[in-house]
């Protein structure tokens, strides 16, 4: 839900704004393209926890909205460092803001279901006592996020002025990410470090493949890394970044290989 800091991109004088008509192309062309990206993973992740687990209901539809609107936020935040280290993606950081509008529908969603649809998973007494740290961040996010999307308009850029405006967008979005890395990992840490020592439960149809939560956990700590190197300079960064898409896939590889242990 950001946007960029070039000239190009300022808000228009109140005249201009005021006879501005909306471009519908252009619009539908912005957010059917932010649908599809958010729409391979969500196909993927499906496909993967249904042969995972042997069916397919409400409750894994959940955790795939979580770990769909978690990576969309994730791209938002790639966009920027990756523009500024190689040309060739300059041409997708117009697509920041409809990404992060579809992450905020996604991630509301898997909110609304786990409060109200999924008891038998998400015990509202847990909310408020073991998962209640977990709770508290995943809510300071949502409404965080909440916020952010209400003044994803030119109105609330005129109205709070536009560097004022941009700042407040740049640094919600990493905010919201850090408390959703705080929510994922203190309510799953203990259960993918369970994973890596004896495997998933032996209900599962594949207990040696990782949850898909986990390797959503891998891919949150490669955007906080990427991230965190840039603040130590641009070509530090980009080294952090080469390094970095080397890794992750050998961790994702190293994972499966590992989960071959528990084939029983």
């Amino acid at each position: 839900m950001e946007i960029q800091t070039s000239v190009q991109q300022q808000s228009p004088g109140p005249e201009l704004q005021e006879h501005k008509r909306i471009d519908w192309a252009f619009q539908l062309q912005q957010y059917g393209t932010a649908v599809l990206v958010a729409a391979l993973p969500f196909v993927v992740l499906s496909a993967y926890l249904f042969f995972r687990r042997g069916y397919y209901d409400l409750y894994i539809a959940n955790k795939i909205l979580a770990g769909v609107g978690t990576i969309m936020l994730g791209l938002v935040l790639l966009l920027g460092p990756l523009s500024r280290y190689f040309n060739r993606f300059d041409k997708y950081v117009q697509y920041r803001k409809e990404l992060g509008i579809v992450a905020f529908f996604l991630i509301l969603a898997h909110v609304v279901s786990s409060y109200y649809f999924l008891p038998t998973h998400f015990a509202r007494e847990r909310f408020y006592a073991v998962d209640f740290w977990p709770s508290i961040y995943g809510l300071a996010a949502t409404i965080i996020l909440i916020f952010v999307f209400g003044i994803s308009n030119q109105i609330a850029m005129k109205t709070i002025g536009a560097r004022r405006w941009w700042l407040i967008q740049h640094w919600s979005i990493r905010i919201i990410f850090i408390f959703a890395a705080l929510h994922v990992g203190l309510m799953k840490m203990q259960s993918w470090v369970s994973w890596y020592q004896k495997g998933g439960g032996y209900e599962l149809v594949h207990p040696e493949w990782p949850g898909a939560g986990l390797l959503v956990g891998w891919f949150m700590g490669f955007i906080i890394l990427i991230r965190i190197a840039e603040f130590m300079g641009q070509k530090f960064g980009k080294l952090v970044w080469y390094f970095s898409v080397i890794t992750l896939p050998a961790v994702y590889i190293f994972t499966f290989w590992w989960g071959q242990r528990f084939i029983k």
